[in-house]
């Protein structure tokens, strides 16, 4: 059975952002199952980050409606929709440089089950969780690395470690923003060939810019400009649009 016939795991219909007379985000649509990996892409200030935003939680919707699990989340808050299935990695690192890297996954599985504040209990002879945060460690490649303050490490396993995290909440979407920011391109195709494998398990809304990253990963791509969804296709497709190689101002090395 195709993707396209499973009831998607996110459905965003006609989202729409103002802020005063900017329309940041036009009537946007776009649907996700499991196993798709749908990436949107455009120039800067298209409504990328916007359009993740309201996904999230972290940015209210002036209009359209946001389905995630078959339920209406348009006015949930971020906490809410994580708790049905919604996982997050932002832009820049968000682990906790003084913890070592398996503290910081007990305290993503903390967090996944609702009370993270308790971390400071004896939560370290937790054979459960220590044995869901080292099976989340072996899957990204880091379990050499558990005992080493997550601080220490490269950005790009940082990086790593935060996706270990967010999977460790035990999300069904994913709202990767910009995972390949600041990498550098040994890091960049690690963290590729790490999205590659952990993808089919999900669904994925990715933002990203490195378009090489985009084409390895999506199976559907949506082009932004000025809010408003001008393309949607298969990346090949995305790579033949005029209307795409106008809104990139012509240059072929972006596509």
């Amino acid at each position: 059975m195709s993707p396209q016939t499973i009831t998607p795991l996110l459905s965003v219909k006609g989202l729409v952002k103002r802020y005063g007379g900017l329309l940041v985000t036009d009537h946007v649509n776009l649907t996700i199952a499991k196993g798709e990996v749908h990436a949107v892409i455009g120039p800067n200030g298209a409504g990328k980050t916007t359009l993740i935003n309201q996904v999230a939680g972290d940015v209210s919707s002036d209009a359209g409606r946001i389905e995630l699990m078959g339920q209406d989340v348009t006015d949930w808050p971020v906490h809410a929709r994580a708790n049905l299935g919604l996982g997050r990695s932002y832009q820049i690192t968000s682990v906790v440089p003084e913890f070592s890297v398996l503290e910081n996954m007990l305290l993503a599985l903390q967090a996944g089950e609702g009370h993270n504040f308790r971390f400071w209990q004896p939560v370290t002879r937790n054979r459960k969780l220590i044995e869901a945060a080292s099976e989340g460690l072996e899957q990204i490649g880091l379990i050499g690395c558990s005992g080493q303050r997550a601080g220490t490490l490269s950005y790009g396993q940082q990086r790593q470690l935060e996706l270990a995290m967010t999977l460790a909440t035990g999300p069904q979407v994913l709202l990767l923003d910009e995972p390949m920011a600041g990498l550098g391109r040994t890091e960049t195709s690690d963290m590729v060939r790490l999205l590659g494998k952990v993808a089919p398990q999900y669904g994925v809304l990715l933002v990203e810019h490195d378009m090489d990253a985009v084409f390895a990963l999506a199976t559907t791509c949506s082009v932004l400009v000025y809010g408003k969804t001008i393309f949607q296709g298969d990346p090949q497709e995305v790579r033949r649009s005029p209307e795409v190689r106008e809104a990139y101002l012509g240059d072929e090395e972006i596509l």
